[in-house]
């Protein structure tokens, strides 16, 4: 869920994220998801790339306050 007042551009590096509905329901495959202020999405991931892979929002400055983890897959 996006709390705040800005768009945020979700990315997982390495795997590819299948968008659905809020019905649950497939919708699109994309490697960014794009998040709009007050909006809650959902969307799975086929782990299926072992590593360490970094998962951010594609604004740096987003990126530089926190918004950026690492997901081990292994």
């Amino acid at each position: 869920c996006n709390d705040t007042m800005m768009t945020h551009p979700i990315h997982l590096h390495g795997m590819w994220s299948e968008l659905e509905s809020p019905e649950q329901t497939f919708q699109v495959r994309k490697h960014t998801i794009s998040v709009q202020p007050a909006q809650r999405v959902t969307y799975r991931v086929k782990a299926d790339a072992l590593g360490r892979w970094a998962y951010h929002c594609h604004m740096l400055y987003h990126m530089e306050a926190g918004m950026f983890r690492e997901v081990v897959v292994s």
